[in-house]
């Protein structure tokens, strides 16, 4: 297949439409008549990424993050422009859907992997979604069921119930939305400190789960362009930025 009419498959499941102003979601460089039969999908567009596709003998990268978010410095000694140097060089295509992912699959994702039921959107948020545990739970066991759930070894929590039923998922920074969800427990990443004081106005219980808990897609995107894209696709490790000491 040639790598223009896959990114027509990936802008018919994730349309351009839905993307915020400030995202640069699509195609971010090499030829659209590019024959693909190899592709790497990935959480996050980067230099290690970039290596890793090309070692592993791919022709097309489709990442969620994209890495042309700031302004295109062609400066090819910059990070972004050896970026871009090496994927042109090794004749690798890069394609990234940000937000229209989030929009129409990521939190589903994140939900269905919790067990949530009666799953709808959070609408004054546009992004994040909600629905409920199957049984309720104690919030100790909802915390061990979320990083059960995402092989994570600890989250930070703010805030406290007796009991959870009620949740609403946000993948990635989603901390700005607190004061339109009501929920008992809300989920998403890179929470700062005062986003804690919200969540007791708010009487719910923020849950941070990290950034990186979006990696799901890699899997799930997977499964579902392997229904339409007649190429070999594989996964990376998608590692996360941060460790912990």
């Amino acid at each position: 297949m040639k790598a223009g009419e896959i990114v027509e498959i990936m802008e018919r499941n994730f349309p351009l439409s839905l993307q915020e102003e400030w995202d640069v979601s699509g195609f971010q460089c090499g030829h659209y008549e590019q024959e693909v039969h190899k592709i790497m999908i990935a959480l996050d567009c980067d230099l290690r990424t970039i290596r890793e596709a090309i070692a592993k003998g791919c022709d097309m990268l489709i990442t969620h993050h994209p890495f042309l978010f700031k302004r295109l410095d062609l400066n090819l000694s910059g990070y972004v422009g050896t970026c871009i140097e090496e994927a042109i060089k090794n004749d690798l295509v890069i394609y990234s859907s940000h937000t229209p992912l989030d929009k129409v699959a990521m939190n589903n994702w994140l939900c269905e992997e919790l067990g949530l039921i009666e799953v709808g959107e959070c609408e004054e948020t546009g992004i994040a979604k909600a629905g409920k545990l199957q049984e309720e739970m104690s919030l100790n066991d909802f915390i061990e069921h979320v990083k059960n759930v995402f092989h994570l070894d600890y989250v930070r929590i703010a805030g406290d119930k007796e009991t959870i039923h009620t949740v609403a998922v946000c993948g990635g920074a989603g901390a700005d939305f607190i004061h339109n969800i009501d929920v008992d427990a809300y989920l998403t990443g890179d929470i700062k400190y005062h986003a804690g004081e919200d969540s007791t106005i708010c009487d719910m219980v923020l849950v941070d789960v990290g950034h990186h808990v979006e990696v799901i897609m890699v899997e799930k995107l997977k499964e579902l362009l392997q229904e339409e894209i007649d190429a070999e696709i594989i996964t990376s490790t998608s590692p996360d930025y941060f460790r912990f000491a």
